[in-house]
């Protein structure tokens, strides 16, 4: 009976090296950059068009850029990683007050949101995955007054502040090589209702 114990103990410890070994030949680390579309900072800023500064007050112009993402994981297990994401969106726009040129306005959002990866299927060259972060959002809101020629003030008047924030990516597709690989995500949040780009792991 012992003699089954003593092989029964080894091969338990035999598949506990082979399994570590298994893992340890994985990419633990990856880091990846996105591009998205309709992040949470445009759905704030469009509720807060509906309540203008100035009687009278208009929006035109209006430029976005972004969210532009970059993401960090390390997988403590094959299914598990953890890590963070780092968003920014800009926009501009000028504003009108009875039809006349008065304001060209800059907002600037900076996100930091730690967050959490599942990687629910894995395969040799695709998987799929979800994903969740949460965090804060610093907005920067940058104002130049047009004089009566619509020549543009040098100097900004500036207003800051802070918000929370967050990225709910219901589903995730990633299909290349095992070191690098395309993806994109649908879900909400600040990294977009959609979103695309490219990832690496080592």
């Amino acid at each position: 009976m012992k003699i089954y114990r003593l092989f029964a103990t080894l091969a338990l410890i035999g598949l506990m090296c082979v399994s570590a070994k298994a893992q340890d030949d994985e990419f633990r680390n990856e880091i990846g950059i996105s591009y998205g579309f309709e992040p949470n900072s445009i759905w704030i800023d469009a509720l807060a068009d509906f309540v203008p500064d100035m009687p009278g007050q208009r929006v035109d112009n209006k430029k976005w850029f972004g969210p532009l993402g970059v993401e960090y994981f390390y997988h403590i297990t094959p299914l598990v990683g953890v890590g963070g994401i780092f968003t920014t969106n800009i926009s501009t726009e000028d504003l009108f007050s009875n039809d006349q040129l008065k304001v060209y306005r800059a907002k600037s959002f900076f996100s930091l949101m730690p967050s959490v990866k599942l990687n629910w299927l894995r395969k040799k060259h695709w998987g799929l995955y979800s994903k969740l972060a949460v965090g804060a959002t610093f907005a920067r809101i940058a104002d130049k007054d047009y004089d009566e020629k619509g020549n543009k003030a040098s100097k900004a008047d500036v207003e800051t502040d802070w918000g929370f924030n967050w990225q709910a990516s219901l589903i995730g597709f990633e299909a290349g090589s095992n070191r690098v690989r395309a993806f994109a995500e649908l879900g909400i949040g600040e990294q977009g209702v959609a979103l695309t780009g490219i990832r690496c792991k080592f």
